[in-house]
């Protein structure tokens, strides 16, 4: 079977297993000199799971209650623990069954980038493409207890099977990738866009397959109605980010706090909550714009407009850079754009710079994203 893969696909899982094994080797060590040496297994359990992840392992364990402190949880979606709880034998291990999944389907979502990539460009492209994806500043999401690795995966493979026909495994994909993360729901217009595309923008009539395309939005009903169970309102995950994560939709506001962080905090935070979000944002912006100029495949550039007008919508700018990695075609366009050796060298240096000091922040238990 193994032989059946082709050669360059070989490399670019190579690739990605060998930065993951660094990046847990990083963390690991960071891991054991901030907290105290302690068994390889617990250091491994805890080693990425901050900020969000231990919410989500308190959903896998006990579900969406309306009580108490994860009452607050029902901001985060569903499909990500109820994998974890599926996966889950001993909840003494719970963390590893989380870590497994965000691994295993990161890699998933390498193979399906690869396999994107090349129904339109090189191996050599397609390579860079995943290359860069691993090496991304916040890649570390993607071995951590976070939703990152099963997202793209569902999101990536969704556009694979759309472009390939195949809509019905593309609309399941899409309403999977809408239990994940809010962004899920981009697919509705990205989805429909290619779909018109492949039939030259001509609907003469209704075709069945036009229907798959609407699943995202399925997806995102189920949420609602997961929230309206739970609480008795459809919409107290937007009650929630407002009241206790300050968050409201003012883009201009956000980009002010963040200057405003920029310039007067201390370190870390003048970086983390401050300069980097700015970065990236620019970054996010100039994958949109150099998508529409190259002529990159419609419905890449409208989920990637999408994504990063959702990404930078909010009065306070705190995961942009994570935020950015979900905007998946901006490193096939960092692939073509890798084909001169000086851009190609100093995306690698400035990535896995940045990426090496994101992860130490992120395994010291520092805000990262």
């Amino acid at each position: 079977m193994l032989a059946r893969i082709p050669y360059s696909l070989k490399v670019a899982i190579s690739f990605s297993l060998v930065i993951k094994f660094l990046i847990f080797s990083l963390g690991f060590v960071v891991t054991w000199l901030n907290e105290g040496p302690s068994s390889p297994v617990s250091i491994l359990m805890k080693q990425f799971c901050r900020w969000d992840s231990p919410h989500y392992i308190d959903i896998a364990k006990y579900w969406y209650v309306n009580v108490g402190e994860q009452r607050l949880f029902i901001v985060f979606f569903p499909l990500y623990p109820a994998l974890i709880r599926l996966t889950t034998f001993d909840y003494q291990y719970i963390n590893l069954s989380a870590l497994l999944i965000s691994n295993i389907t990161s890699l998933i979502a390498m193979v399906y980038l690869f396999k994107l990539a090349k129904l339109d460009f090189a191996d050599s492209i397609s390579k860079r493409a995943v290359l860069y994806l691993n090496v991304f500043p916040t890649a570390y999401f993607l071995a951590a207890i976070y939703t990152e690795g099963l997202f793209l995966a569902l999101v990536i493979a969704c556009f694979y099977y759309a472009r390939m026909g195949k809509w019905p495994l593309a609309g399941f994909l899409g309403m999977f990738s809408s239990l994940t993360r809010m962004n899920g729901l981009l697919l509705l217009p990205a989805l429909a866009v290619e779909y018109l595309r492949q039939r030259e923008w001509k609907l003469k009539k209704l075709d069945v397959n036009l229907v798959w395309t609407g699943l995202p939005l399925v997806g995102f009903l189920i949420y609602l109605g997961l929230n309206y169970q739970v609480t008795g309102s459809f919409f107290t995950f937007m009650e929630i980010e407002k009241t206790h994560w300050h968050q409201s939709i003012d883009p201009l506001l956000g980009l002010s706090s963040a200057w405003q962080q920029a310039t007067t905090a201390s370190f870390p935070y003048n970086v983390t909550i401050g300069s980097a979000q700015i970065i990236f944002a620019v970054l996010g912006l100039l994958a949109v714009v150099g998508g529409f100029l190259l002529k990159l495949r419609l419905s890449y550039n409208v989920y990637m407009l999408l994504t990063w007008m959702m990404s930078v919508s909010t009065g306070w700018w705190i995961s942009v850079p994570r935020y950015v990695m979900a905007m998946f075609p901006l490193f096939i366009l960092l692939g073509v754009f890798g084909r001169r050796k000086e851009f190609n060298y100093a995306v690698l240096i400035i990535f896995s710079a940045s990426l090496f000091f994101f992860t130490i922040l992120f395994s010291m238990g520092w805000w990262a994203f």
